[in-house]
C-alpha cells in the first residue's frame, strides 16, 4: 500500500534539492563528503555533474509527467519547483489513478538518487546506472577490483567494465557536451582515462567534428559520445 504521506514528503524533498543539485550539475558547488573519524566532515568538489546532469534530466521529465498525469496546467515558464508547489496544492489527484504507486515508486527512487548525490557514500565512485533499472551504480575500492557490482535497487549483477559503455549510451541520447577539459573531468571519476591534449589532437586531425564553442574561450565543444567512441577505437 503506497504511504500517501511519504509520497508528499519526497515531493518536498526533491523540491528544496532541486537548486543544490542544478549548482553540482552544472559545476558550480560542491558536495559534502564524509571523512571518516569522529564524524568530522569537509567540503571538496567531487566530479559529480555527469550524474547529476542526468538526474536533474530524469527529475524534470517525471514531475513534468506528474504534471501531466494530475491534469494541471502549467505555464512554461515554470521550473521543477514551482510545479512540484502545484502536486503539493492539489493532492489527490494522483492517488486516484490506477498507476499511483508506480508513479510513487518513480519518487521514491528520484529521492534516492538525489540523497546520493548530495551526500555521496564515502569510498565509493560512480561508476554508470544500472542498465536494468537505471540507478546509480557505486562502488568501493574492492568492488572495483572484484570487476562485478550488484545493484542496489533491483540486484542486477554487472561486469563493472560493461557498465560505462550503457552509461555512455544513455548520455549520448541526452547530447551530453563539452569542451576537451570539461570532458576530461566528467570521465575521469569513471575510471575512463584519456587527456585533454589527446581530445584536442582528435579535433585537429578530423578525427572528432566540434557542435559548437565555448562562447567564453572560443573552445571547441564535443559530445562526450563521439570521445568514447574514438577512445574506444584507440583501444582496439
Amino acid at each position: 500500500m503506497v504511504d500517501s504521506t511519504r509520497f508528499y514528503t519526497n515531493l518536498r524533498t526533491l523540491k528544496d534539492g532541486w537548486a543544490p543539485l542544478c549548482l553540482i550539475a552544472a559545476r558550480k558547488a560542491s558536495v559534502v563528503h564524509s571523512t571518516g573519524g569522529h564524524g568530522a566532515r569537509s567540503s571538496a568538489p567531487l566530479p559529480l555533474n555527469v550524474g547529476a546532469w542526468q538526474l536533474q534530466q530524469d527529475i524534470e521529465k517525471l514531475v513534468n509527467m506528474m504534471v501531466t498525469a494530475a491534469g494541471l496546467h502549467a505555464h512554461h515558464a515554470m521550473i521543477v519547483p514551482d510545479l512540484i508547489k502545484g502536486l503539493l496544492a492539489n493532492p489527490g489527484r494522483l492517488e486516484s489513478r490506477t498507476d499511483w504507486p508506480m508513479i510513487s515508486a518513480l519518487v521514491d527512487k528520484a529521492v534516492l538518487r538525489l540523497a546520493r548525490t548530495l551526500d555521496p557514500p564515502p569510498d565509493t565512485k560512480m561508476i554508470g546506472w544500472c542498465p536494468q533499472c537505471g540507478c546509480e551504480l557505486r562502488c568501493t575500492p574492492l568492488e572495483i577490483a572484484g570487476g562485478y557490482t550488484a545493484c542496489e535497487r533491483c540486484g542486477k549483477e554487472s561486469k563493472i567494465k560493461e557498465v560505462p559503455r550503457a552509461s555512455m549510451a544513455r548520455l549520448a541520447v541526452g547530447g551530453v557536451r563539452g569542451t576537451a577539459a570539461e570532458i576530461v573531468r566528467w570521465l575521469n571519476p569513471w575510471g575512463i582515462e584519456v587527456k585533454r591534449n589527446t581530445i584536442t589532437q582528435w579535433g585537429k586531425r578530423g578525427r572528432l567534428q566540434p557542435v559548437g564553442a565555448a562562447p567564453d574561450s572560443g573552445a571547441p565543444i564535443y559530445l562526450v559520445w563521439d570521445i568514447w567512441q574514438e577512445l574506444n577505437r584507440k583501444k582496439e
